[in-house]
């Protein structure tokens, strides 16, 4: 049966950037700064695929490649890149799920790979089941920012409302720092104290922080918070990301003497009223813990759609990221018996 539609591999450096970014629901996480952020940080590459239907162009599919133990894989986005979700960038009115049933066999006719997933926001889980896809699920938290100070203060907890209100009373500032090697520095040993409250070490390196930074540094893309305490002291500090309707939470970190200025509730306030002044909508908390769950977000799912050319390769995968985990554990039992 003739292929519905055509793909074709595009450069990303040469790519047409108005073209490219154009899509009614395009995130931050198929942005060229970010792409190259992924690039740089795990040593992959870019493979950025132009979707055409007929003559037009309707979409782009971003995804990296890279091979690992012989495997040639090729994902959007893999576990480990700081990156809840990419897949495809379409305009309105397409079928997600009937591209990339095409677009997955024109990548292992093409490209030659042996797996290959998919993480796309608005594919569900109902429509994965349908089309027997294999998938793995995750979860978020997203909050619905694009109304006033009382609903959102209606929509938190007790102790969210309180804790925001004893920050403007206790006499710690919070400022907008430039996401430069200075500020990575303060967030690095930050996250060090945060992970070692747990008996952990942290699970990226203080290069990753860098290469986000560097990356994004001269986009309009990145929010970067710093917290003072009344003698100057940087405090706590957090990354923010965001494009077109959507931002989301990076990475926060904080010490620990510190907390009775309430540094971190403080600094999601401070970032959601900075997007919602740029007209974004909604604030993916990325992940759900229970300390995003006091500013009143709903828990939402998504699915990873899983390609393998061999079943044994899904399996692989998830054992890798239970020794990565394991691994995390391990080094900082290691750290405290030194």
């Amino acid at each position: 049966m003739q292929n519905k539609y055509t793909f074709i591999k595009v450069d990303l450096s040469k790519i047409d950037h108005n073209q490219f970014l154009n899509f009614p629901d395009k995130t931050v996480f198929t942005t060229i700064e970010w792409i190259t952020f992924i690039a740089n940080d795990s040593n992959v590459n870019p493979l950025i695929i132009q979707i055409q239907y007929k003559q037009d162009i309707i979409g782009f599919f971003s995804s990296l490649h890279f091979s690992k133990l012989f495997v040639k894989i090729i994902a959007s986005p893999f576990p480990g890149w700081s990156t809840p979700y990419m897949g495809l960038d379409l305009l309105g009115g397409t079928n997600r799920l009937e591209i990339i049933k095409e677009l997955v066999q024109f990548l292992f006719e093409t490209e030659k790979c042996h797996y290959i997933r998919i993480t796309d926001r608005l594919i569900t889980l109902d429509e994965t089941k349908k089309a027997k896809i294999n998938y793995n699920t995750a979860s978020t938290l997203e909050l619905k920012i694009d109304i006033s100070d009382e609903a959102l203060f209606k929509n938190m907890k007790t102790d969210c409302r309180n804790y925001i209100r004893q920050f403007e009373r206790r006499g710690a500032r919070i400022e907008i720092a430039k996401p430069d090697i200075v500020f990575a520095n303060e967030y690095y040993e930050q996250l060090k104290d945060v992970f070692a409250k747990q008996k952990l070490v942290p699970n990226y390196s203080l290069s990753k922080v860098v290469t986000l930074l560097s990356s994004l540094a001269h986009s309009d893309n990145i929010l970067c918070l710093r917290v003072l305490n009344p003698a100057g002291t940087s405090i706590a500090t957090s990354i923010f990301v965001g494009y077109g309707k959507k931002f989301f939470f990076w990475g926060g970190a904080s010490y620990r003497d510190y907390q009775h200025y309430r540094p971190n509730e403080y600094m999601i306030w401070t970032a959601i009223k900075y997007w919602r002044e740029r007209s974004f909508e909604i604030f993916d908390m990325v992940g759900v813990r229970s300390y995003k769950k006091k500013f009143g977000p709903t828990e939402e799912s998504f699915v990873a759609l899983i390609f393998p050319k061999y079943k044994v390769l899904w399996y692989l995968e998830k054992f890798a990221g239970k020794l990565f985990y394991f691994k995390i554990k391990l080094l900082g039992k290691m750290k405290r018996a030194n």
